[in-house]
């Protein structure tokens, strides 16, 4: 990028400053959270996490138009009618109902997140479409998808209090939640309570993925959840380089993909993607030269 182009940037900073630090924090915590998720080879249950939150966030909307109530309005709206309300429990209980094993050898966990992705992108599209909540469908789009060029401070605030009490749960278990991660089998022949430690992993995910996915938008939560343990889990074996790389590659991803879509005038969300794909090419090609060699 030219001098010029980030002079321009750097002025603009009143504007861009709050949104950067969104798609930052939200990165950060992300792939931290995913090196756990990868390893439990889950990697679809933040994309359906994501889908089922906003069915939360979508029949808020719905039960408000039913009531006579616009969710969106601040004035005279109730505490409970809030979307955030909806979109946490929506999440959380689906992250509760994704640990559960189905107890049938033809039904694999993978496929009941898939069937709840399918189920919550239907009724998403189904309720936005209905006549009721017509004129609130913008509104509920913003939500559902988030918009990083403009992030409000009180959805900041809401980030770092999921992203704080995430950690804080993984700082008091870290051992457990990594163990039943890497290796369910032994710890379940140790006598570990895998699906303890898998569903408070699951809804310390879902809680975070459920407000970065308003702030920030659906496709870079799904990617900072996937990409960044990936690209540091082909580098490294040793779980305290991965978590550091992945989190260091989610917010350079974050910070670059914000800095080229300002510039470039390109969709913020996708940018940060595409810059964060980048981070596999060293181990990707390090995987081919062990393959090949």
């Amino acid at each position: 990028m030219s001098p010029a182009a980030f002079a321009d940037f750097w002025a603009g900073r009143d504007l861009w400053l709050l949104p950067l630090f969104a798609g930052v924090l939200a990165a950060a915590v992300l792939s931290y959270l995913g090196v756990f998720i990868v390893l439990k080879r889950m990697v679809f249950v933040s994309a359906a996490l994501s889908e089922i939150s906003g069915v939360g966030v979508a029949f808020a909307f719905y039960v408000g138009a039913l009531a006579g109530i616009d969710p969106h309005s601040h004035r005279g709206v109730p505490g409970w009618l809030d979307p955030t309300w909806f979109s946490l429990a929506f999440a959380c209980g689906s992250a509760a109902l994704f640990s559960l094993r189905p107890g049938h050898r033809k039904l694999a966990p993978e496929t009941v997140v898939g069937i709840g992705y399918i189920a919550a992108s239907a009724l998403v599209l189904t309720i936005l479409n209905s006549p009721r909540i017509a004129q609130e469908a913008h509104a509920v789009g913003d939500i559902l998808f988030g918009n990083a060029v403009t992030v409000p401070p009180p959805q900041i605030v809401a980030l770092a209090i999921a992203g704080a009490l995430a950690l804080l749960v993984h700082a008091l278990v870290f051992k457990e939640l990594l163990f039943t991660s890497y290796d369910p089998e032994t710890a379940v022949v140790q006598g570990v309570g895998v699906f303890r430690y898998e569903l408070l992993l699951n809804v310390a995910t879902a809680v975070v993925i459920s407000v970065a996915t308003r702030a920030v938008g659906a496709l870079p939560v799904f990617a900072f959840t996937v990409v960044p343990a990936a690209a540091a889990l082909l580098l490294t074996e040793r779980m305290r380089f991965t978590i550091a790389l992945s989190v260091t590659f989610g917010i350079v991803s974050a910070a670059v993909g914000y800095y080229v879509s300002w510039v470039e005038q390109l969709p913020t969300g996708a940018s940060m993607v595409v810059v964060a794909s980048l981070f596999l090419a060293p181990g990707l090609l390090r995987l081919a030269r062990r393959t090949n060699g």
